[in-house]
Order: structure tokens, then C-alpha cells, then sequence
């Protein structure tokens, strides 16, 4: 595997990924392979444990497995944005979504989109192709968001590097 290096981004300042999957071979694959692609990366098994970890701290980027068990991926999404009508409170992120699936027909795009989602991410994932893709993703959302520090200086109280 070969990941192009981010030249432009210090250690400090990698951006923080969520990946939210229960299952373990793209657990394994994510967040070890974006590791290398410049991304710290933390990993939740489950959507009830997800909301939990955003009472606690936010993250640069959101990446749901689109098969998640229990409420599953799309009342995720609903209750990340505050769109949820089973659970309505205010919205917990706002920074990118990505749906993650294995079959295109597992993630309609409109209901991807309509439930907060800002893409889908479709396998046969190649860390090449969507490394440089998430660091875009992340860089335009930032750059719509000047004032904001990336999230894991934002948790350290520090300043962007």
C-alpha cells in the first residue's frame, strides 16, 4: 500500500477521524490504513456509543459504516445533525459525514443526504484514492469554518499548528 505523505500537515495537526463500524475487518482496514494517511483515528462499535463519545469530544471527520446494527447508520446521522423525530435535540456535529458501504444500493444517496450525510464512500475503498479525498473534504470544510481549531486542539486547548 502506498499513501502519498502530507507534506502539509504536521503530526500535531492531523486531523481526527471517527470510524463507526461493528465490522472488524473495516475497522482494522480504516484505521490502521489512514494512519498512514496522515489521520488520527479513533474507532466506536456502535451508534449508541457514537452519540456517547460526542457528549465527550469532536473529531474532524465522521466515517459510519452504512451496515451498522442497532438503530443503524441513517437514525445515526439523523441524531448526529438533530434531525432525528425519534429523539429530537439539538444537532452534536457539524463537521464532515461520510456513509461507508460495501454495495451501492445499501446507502441511497438522497436519504444518505437528507439525513446529514456529506458523501458515501463506496468499496472497493483504496486508501490512494481516498486519502487525498478526506484531507479535500477536510480542508473545505475548514476553510468554511476559518475560526475553528482542528479537534484535537480544540480537546487540548492549544492553538492550530
Amino acid at each position: 500500500m502506498t499513501v502519498p505523505p502530507r507534506d502539509r500537515v504536521s503530526v500535531t495537526a492531523r486531523p481526527h477521524v471517527l470510524v463507526v463500524t461493528d465490522d472488524p475487518g473495516l475497522k482494522e482496514f480504516l484505521s490502521e490504513g489512514l494512519v498512514y494517511g496522515g489521520f488520527w483515528t479513533s474507532t466506536v462499535a456502535n451508534a449508541l456509543q457514537t452519540l456517547e463519545v460526542f457528549r465527550l469530544r469532536s473529531f474532524d471527520l465522521v466515517l459510519i459504516d452504512a451496515h451498522l446494527g442497532g438503530m443503524g447508520a441513517l437514525e445515526l446521522l439523523r441524531r448526529l445533525r438533530g434531525r432525528s423525530t425519534r429523539a429530537p435535540q439539538a444537532a452534536r456535529t457539524d463537521v464532515p459525514i461520510l456513509l461507508v458501504t460495501d454495495e451501492p444500493a445499501a446507502a441511497d444517496p438522497s436519504d444518505a443526504r437528507e439525513s446529514g450525510a456529506d458523501g458515501i464512500l463506496t468499496a472497493p475503498i483504496e486508501l490512494e484514492e481516498i486519502v487525498p479525498r478526506l484531507h479535500q473534504i477536510i480542508e473545505d470544510w475548514r476553510a468554511e469554518h476559518p475560526g475553528r481549531p482542528m479537534a484535537d486542539a480544540a480537546a487540548q486547548g492549544k492553538p492550530d499548528n
